[in-house]
């Protein structure tokens, strides 16, 4: 028998319930930063989240919610930029990121 409660939570919040502990454990957050920043790269005048998020679904299967954590993690490391914001679908104004 496994004992969970000895298992590391990865990315996941101590009041997240087990499964989301299990899926915490198995992500790999550098390997989705790199599907991101592939995305990015495409676009090399800039790109909005809604164009990230519907090339990622895409191509990898990969929802929103799991990519938009990824966008600080990749200005932390430099590797984006903010330019300037563009109109998505919705009206709202979206931060444009570009690959450094």
């Amino acid at each position: 028998m496994v004992s969970y409660s000895k298992m590391p939570i990865g990315l996941a919040r101590s009041s997240d319930p087990l499964t989301s502990k299990m899926a915490a454990i198995n992500l790999n957050p550098t390997k989705l930063e790199a599907k991101v920043l592939e995305i990015i790269k495409r676009y090399p005048y800039g790109t909005i989240s809604e164009q990230i998020e519907h090339d990622m679904w895409r191509d990898f299967n990969i929802k929103s919610s799991s990519i938009t954590p990824r966008y600080r993690k990749l200005l932390e490391k430099r590797l984006i930029t903010i330019t300037g914001t563009l109109k998505a679908s919705s009206g709202r104004h979206q931060q444009l990121m570009r690959a450094v």
